[in-house]
Parts: C-alpha cells; structure tokens; sequence
C-alpha cells in the first residue's frame, strides 16, 4: 500500500470496512454484556430466592418440634426460630449477605449491621434500596400460615463486580477478533483488488503507440464494463491517429508534387541566369525555401507515422544499431567537416522497437552533424545512467538557449537556426519507445548533449 491509509481504493475500502466490523463488534459485544448482566442479575436474584426458602426450612425444623399450646401469638423466642448453628452456618455460606425475619410483623430476627437494618423493610418481594453510597437488593419470602416474612439482602456489589470480570473476559476476545478481523480483511481487499493492480500495471506499461485492444480473460466481471469502456477509447483514439496520418500521407503528396515541378522550373531558370546577378541569387534563395519547405513537410509526415506506430519489443543490439546509423551519415559527416566517434561496452542488449529508437538516434547525430563546428567530433556512446540503459550524443556545436532545455525544445524544434521539427521528431518517437530524452548544454565547453533513456 503506498501512501497513506485511505489514499487509494484498497485503503479506502479498507479503512471503511474495518470501521464497520469494529462498529459491529462492539455493539455484538454490548449486546452480549447486556444478555450476560441480564442473566446474572436474573441468577443472583433467583439466589435470594434460594437464601429465603432455605431460612424458612431451617425454620420450620423448629416451628414443628415447639408446642402448639406453649406458644403466643406476638412473640416467638429467638432461640425458636434459628439455632445459633443454624445461624452460623447460613451466615457462614454468604457472609456478604443480611438476613431479618419478621414474625407477626415484629423483627424477631435483626441484620447484624445496623445501617442495613434501618434500609431492610417488612415488604414481600424484590426490593433496592440505599444504605449509604452502596445500593442492595433484598426479597421478602412471606410464610402466612406461620406468620412469617423472611427477608434476605445483599450489596449489588457483588454482582456488579461479578458483570465486571465477565465484561472483562469479554472484551479481549472481542478484541482479538476485531485485530484478527483487519489482518484477514486486508489481506482478501488485496487478493481481490490484484486484479484492479494487474490492469494499472497493464496500462502503464504500454507505451503510446501501443492502441491494442485489451485482452484480459482472468479479470473479474465487475471490471468488464471499465475494460470495455477502455477498448472503446483505445479504438477511437487509433482510429483519428489513423485519420491524421492519412490526411498527413494525403496533405504532403499533395504539396510535394508542386514543390517538385517548382524546384524543376526554379533549377531551369537558375542555369539561364547570369551567375553574379540579382536573378541568380534570388533564384538560389528560392531553391533552398523550397528544400527547407520540403524537408518541413517530410518531417511532419514521420511525426505523423510515428503517432500511428505499433510498437513492437525485441532484442536489439545497441552497439550494431548505433553502428549502422553513423555508418549512414558518414558521408554526410564528412562534407560538414565532422567526425564520429563511438563508445560502447562489448554487450549492449536492450528490449525495444529498434525502428522508433533508430528514428531518434538518426534524427538526433542529423542534428548534431548539421551544428557540429567544422572539424568537430560527435561523440555516441551507450551506458548506463542511473540503472537506465542511455544513448549519449554529444557535439561541438552552439548549444541551446537556458530556457528553451527544458520539454518545450522539443515540442517547438530546435531553437538553433535551421533545427526544423527534427528534436521534435527525436521526442516523439523516444516517447513512443516509453523512454525520456534529456536535452543539456555541455559543461566541458560548447555543444549540446542529447540523452536518451530506455524504459526498463
């Protein structure tokens, strides 16, 4: 994931989903505290109930053994309601727990604790009061036949510390599954969005000639209508690159046939003219403004057939393919005063269209060899610069202006007189080998050095 959280589709989804899952396994967990309390409270007041019944058991062992005749109606003795091992053994069994019983509404029974004999009332049934700070429970048992209300209280301490333990039993499994919960989901939002990642790495290795449609059989449904919607643009931007290059192919036969017959007809009346007169000269100019007219035109032509290339990668041997293009324009060289010189390890292969790269070596020793200073050496060489395979051409000629090195030299030609569209040829064709030419001013002295970069 690169960037921040959130910054891309993955991250996005992820941040949101997770959100989801924690929010809903929180209130999972709520729900399950609140079901546990419920359960609790429910048990521990079934336990009062348990405590009454079972005060009233020890108490009838003694109501039955008493003589009916020797007992008032008021006053029961303490001694006959509870043994004092009764007593302690029910104490003993919940020492957190008050007890009183009433008998014919009289406490014949008290709390050991005396704040919680003042909260503890003659009332059947579930009670909550407040004896200081702490809140109790109690439950009255009423036994009508023996005139009985037994009554048994406790701190919802107790069972609040008891809700605390499970609430804390509950919350690392709780977390454990929302920490678990993340790691699986972020590792199924990559395996399931590797197939958007598969179709940007697609499209970002194709350069700009390359217009195929996309073939992508292992993709997703899901994607089907972004691919697509994807064919459908590829075929229409080849098809206006088709248009143009055909109005281009049209548009320069259509000059260059005029240009013909009119460099022809300029020739003819070049001959009749006097040499040192005024139509002589005029006639020369006109000559070399119908070749520089014509050169114009050829260049628009290969930047047009440039933009509707396919490109194809193969093996090439960069040293050979250098070889052959200042072999070429060794001639060419020579009657401009200029010499070659190439330096190359003894194994260059790259993985390219050698027809696009050779088109921006040519373009750019033309170049060089058109501003080389007479007797100047253009110096090719293949390395590698920076991990990236580079063709380096470098001349003796009067450099570039500062600002005009940087993309827009090669957008508007080269800024040196008589440049044409030739850099801009240089540029288009490198960018639909999907590399980088890179234009500087030598720092040894004058000239330019023009550098192109491979892509990997």
């Amino acid at each position: 994931m690169k960037g921040a959280i959130g910054s891309s589709l993955t991250g996005a989804l992820y941040v949101r989903t997770l959100l989801l899952v924690a929010v809903t396994g929180m209130l999972m967990a709520g729900v399950l505290f609140a079901i546990v309390r419920a359960d609790i409270n429910q048990r521990a007041d079934q336990q009062l109930i348990t405590a009454t019944h079972v005060l009233h058991l020890l108490m009838r062992e003694e109501f039955t053994a008493e003589d009916p005749k020797s007992r008032t109606n008021h006053d029961t003795p303490y001694r006959r309601l509870l043994s004092e091992e009764d007593l302690s053994a029910f104490r003993a069994s919940a020492a957190w727990r008050q007890f009183a019983v009433f008998h014919f509404g009289i406490p014949a029974v008290r709390p050991t604790r005396s704040d919680v004999e003042k909260g503890v009332a003659a009332t059947p049934g579930f009670r909550t009061f407040d004896v200081g700070d702490a809140r109790w429970r109690s439950y009255g048992l009423a036994v009508p036949e023996q005139r009985l209300l037994i009554v048994v209280a406790e701190p919802m301490q107790v069972r609040g510390g008891l809700i605390l333990r499970v609430g804390e039993q509950l919350a690392i499994p709780i977390m454990l599954l929302i920490l678990g919960s993340a790691v699986l989901l972020w590792l199924t939002l990559r395996r399931g969005l590797s197939a958007v990642q598969q179709l940007s790495a697609t499209l970002a290795n194709r350069s700009a000639a390359e217009l195929e449609a996309l073939h992508l059989p292992a993709m997703p449904s899901d994607l089907a209508p972004i691919i697509a919607a994807l064919n459908g643009l590829l075929e229409r931007v080849r098809a206006a690159i088709e248009h143009e290059q055909a109005f281009a192919d049209q548009a320069a036969h259509q000059l260059r046939t005029p240009l013909a017959a009119l460099k022809v007809r300029a020739q003819l009346l070049l001959r009749r003219a006097p040499p040192e007169s005024e139509e002589h000269a005029a006639l020369s100019d006109l000559l070399e403004s119908v070749d520089r007219g014509s050169d114009t035109i050829t260049q628009m032509l290969q930047l047009a057939r440039l933009d509707a290339a396919t490109l194809t990668r193969e093996r090439v041997d960069l040293r050979e393919l250098a070889g052959e293009v200042i072999a070429d324009r060794a001639l060419f060289a020579a009657r401009a005063g200029a010499d070659f010189s190439l330096t190359a390890p003894a194994v260059a292969i790259a993985s390219t269209d050698p027809t696009p790269l050779r088109v921006a070596l040519a373009t750019i020793i033309d170049n060089a060899v058109e501003h080389a200073a007479s007797g100047g050496t253009i110096d090719v060489e293949i390395r590698s610069v920076g991990g990236r395979t580079a063709l380096v051409v470098r001349d003796r000629g009067p450099g570039m202006d500062p600002e005009r090195l940087s993309g827009a030299a090669g957008r508007d030609g080269d800024s040196r007189p008589g440049g044409g569209l030739g850099l801009a040829i240089a540029r288009r064709a490198v960018t639909v080998l999907g590399g980088e030419l890179l234009l500087e001013n030598r720092d040894d002295g004058p000239g330019l050095r023009a550098t192109i970069f491979l892509p990997d």
